[in-house]
């Protein structure tokens, strides 16, 4: 099954692909998969196949043998709707998809000889269905000598059904009849005709909302024609507006002429409540606008206080936030909350704006009453990421007058100089040697760069960055971010040099808990003891932890609390001979954050060395390998 996975993975990509989207893929450990590409290539000796590994790009499927390939291929397609018995998700899959696919009751017995297991192995499997049918508001409902079936709303059945199985990228055995449908549904030429009708009706929609009507279409479809109809009291008592009416009106009469399926009413409604919380409007109403504008200005006023930046004063995310919340509110009222394919990758690259973010959607709850998934909250992320890029722009072109010292002189200065100047593009920009220096003490400075190391930096007071003397696109971005770091209102004397400062003997391990959260517990308890933060801190974090993991991907976490309020700034440090496994990820390689208030592009910072660390299974394998704090120090300075 395993080694099913693999192939298919491989032969799906043009590209070479990398360890890591392989881990993430399989959610194995590197290790595994390394064993499973070797004995995946034993077979490939007498299947036509072979996998290569190309340095720096990943893992590339090579066919030697066409026939040889095409024959192996069959008998994967022939194991692809077995189960894998052995994984415990995968057969809990199977159960869901079975379970979604019939309308009368199926007994224990009958499930147990689908799957290929014994009963017992099932009734245990079918406790943790249930759990994953909770937040859904379904339940398994049982009769006697009759056997169980998923018993609810029709709206929650829909929201679990396309959570479990469409935007599922496991592959099981469909039901005929749902294949057959399937195949039957146009998706290219339903997207062709919403656009047209959301345009003539002056909405956007961006392609992520488009796919998720899509699907939503396609279940409302299939349900339909199986006549599982929603029924008038399960939807909400506000009526969504005329404008979204008279769209899903449209899209129901084209639905008749195209499939012969007559939607009724309160089908039509419900589609409708989807688009309204799907597309963006120009037309709000003027009393609804200033409503938004008043709520948007007091979470943005409330963030400010909290973690010191200025994002009431930002008239651009005020208004992209507003155009934002109107369709975000409905989708909160009516329960319609949108998956968000990008969260992760988001997560992983913004881990400080999703502080913000969870900070917002907790407002949201305590203001309106909804309660924002992590999937939403990740599109909002993106707003406040686009805040902070924007901010350190202007803090950059801030900068007006500013010298360069070379040791170098002539062309190499000048080049240097030209490149700079890409940077702060309304600066003006001078080179000077380093007996000149004196001279500058009395210029109206407002930065000095540097390529030699200064003896006494205080006597300049000015702000003073070291740079290489080849200025390579690496060296060019960590100029930008130093100089982001070193002009924030609070704390402006942090250095990027002193990075490793948030690192202590004390508050670093080599072991600990096989419990995630007792080890998060534990971590937080002795940065609070050692009087770094405050004593809810370990409260702070756990609640952050329970709401959403902070887990990324290849076993590197980033876990923080729920508000920036160190005492003092520091990391505390957990690397782990074995991973240990929390909501189905695996986690080796523990950071825990503890920043004050004002710190976000520090935080940025941190967040940019995990992902060099989730990225690179090198600098992975030497972090896990280093046996003192001394070593891991080292490995820390290598990496700045």
């Amino acid at each position: 099954m395993r080694e099913r996975k693999i192939i298919d993975l491989l032969t799906g990509s043009p590209l070479p692909v990398k360890m890591n989207e392989l881990t993430r893929q399989l959610t194995l450990a590197e290790r595994t998969i390394r064993e499973l590409i070797r004995s995946l290539n034993k077979l490939g000796e007498k299947h036509g196949f072979r996998i290569r590994m190309i340095r720096n790009q990943g893992y590339q499927l090579e066919i030697t043998d066409e026939a040889s390939f095409e024959f192996y291929r069959l008998d994967l397609q022939e194991q692809r709707n077995q189960v894998d018995l052995n994984n415990k998700a995968a057969r809990q899959h199977f159960l869901l998809l079975y379970l979604f696919q019939t309308d009368s009751f199926v007994s224990t017995e009958r499930l147990a000889d689908e799957i290929g297991i014994s009963r017992s192995t099932i009734i245990s499997d079918l406790k943790e269905v249930e759990q994953l049918l909770e937040p859904f508001d379904l339940k398994l409902s049982r009769k006697a000598h009759y056997g169980m079936k998923i018993e609810g709303d029709e709206q929650n059945f829909r929201k679990a059904f396309s959570h479990f199985i469409l935007n599922n990228r496991q592959t099981v055995k469909q039901s005929e009849d749902f294949q057959q449908f399937r195949r039957g549904f146009d998706a290219k030429k339903l997207k062709a005709h919403l656009l047209k009708l959301l345009k003539d009706n002056g909405l956007d929609i961006s392609d992520v909302y488009l796919n998720n009507i899509v699907t939503h279409l396609f279940i409302l479809l299939y349900r339909v024609s199986r006549n599982n109809l929603i029924i008038a009291d399960q939807l909400l008592p506000r009526n969504p507006e005329p404008l979204y009416q008279t769209i899903a009106r449209d899209v129901a009469d084209w639905i008749h002429e195209e499939y012969g399926i007559s939607l009724p009413e309160n089908e039509i409604e419900y589609l409708a409540l989807h688009l309204s919380g799907k597309t963006i409007t120009q037309h709000i109403g003027d009393e609804e606008k200033a409503k938004l504008r008043i709520g948007i200005s007091r979470i943005l006023q409330t963030l400010d206080k909290e973690f010191l930046t200025g994002f009431n004063q930002d008239d651009e995310l005020r208004e992209a936030l507003l155009m934002h919340m109107f369709p975000l509110l409905n989708r909160l009222y009516y329960n319609l909350q949108l998956k968000n394919p990008l969260v992760e990758d988001v997560y992983s690259e913004y881990a400080n704006v999703f502080v913000i973010s969870f900070r917002f959607a907790e407002i949201i709850e305590e203001q309106y009453g909804f309660k924002m998934s992590r999937d939403e909250a990740g599109y909002v992320a993106l707003h406040f990421a686009t805040h902070l890029e924007r901010m350190k722009q202007h803090r950059l072109e801030q900068f007006r007058r500013i010298a360069v010292i070379c040791s170098s002189g002539g062309g190499s200065a000048h080049l240097i100089r030209l490149k700079l100047e890409s940077i702060f593009p309304k600066a003006s920009v001078i080179t000077a040697s380093i007996t000149e220096l004196d001279e500058l003490q009395n210029q109206p400075l407002d930065l000095i760069l540097s390529t030699i190391p200064f003896e006494n930096e205080e006597v300049y007071q000015k702000p003073i960055i070291h740079i290489k003397q080849w200025l390579d696109d690496q060296e060019i971005q960590r100029i930008k971010e130093t100089i982001s770091l070193q002009i924030q209102p609070v704390h402006s004397s942090y250095k990027l040099r002193d990075f490793k400062d948030l690192f202590h003997k004390g508050l670093f391990h080599l072991s600990g808990p096989d419990d995630y959260l007792q080890l998060l517990a534990q971590r937080c308890d002795e940065v609070v003891s050692a009087k770094f933060a405050s004593s809810d801190f370990t409260e702070q974090v756990l609640s952050r932890e329970h709401k959403f993991t902070t887990i990324y991907k290849n076993g590197v976490a980033g876990p923080h609390p729920m508000r920036m309020s160190a005492v003092k700034d520091c990391i505390n440090v957990t690397l782990l001979e074995k991973p240990i496994i929390y909501e189905d990820k695996q986690v080796q390689i523990i950071f825990l954050i503890n920043l004050r208030p004002g710190q976000l592009f520090l935080h940025r910072e941190i967040s940019k060395l995990l992902l060099l660390i989730m990225e690179k299974e090198d600098i992975r394998d030497k972090l896990l390998h280093v046996t003192s704090y001394e070593q891991f120090i080292t490995q820390i300075e290598n990496l700045l």
